[in-house]
């Protein structure tokens, strides 16, 4: 499967209190599920807890997607990027 493909592939999930939320390396939300007690909650506490989920899933799909890239990209290369960036900010 080629670099790309795997990238494509990528899904982060986060869930909790009956909601389950999916997004793509991007971060653009893919599935969105509520059971019964999502609906128990205030509309201003579930659409923070959306917001916060969605937040979580975006975290682990770029996790995932770092994951991906180190495995392919030599580690000389992270090395120098972390010198040309510390040396610029200066």
């Amino acid at each position: 499967m080629s670099l790309g493909a795997r990238l494509d592939d990528i899904r982060g999930e986060a869930s909790g209190d009956g909601v389950s939320v999916t997004v793509d390396l991007h971060g653009k939300l893919v599935g969105l599920t509520f059971d019964r007690d999502a609906f128990t909650l205030r509309p201003d506490d579930l659409a923070g807890l959306v917001r916060r989920l969605a937040e979580a899933a975006t975290a682990d799909a770029l996790a995932q997607g770092m994951a991906v890239v180190t495995e392919v990209v030599p580690a000389w290369w992270w090395d120098d990027q972390r010198t040309s960036s510390s040396s610029t900010a200066r």
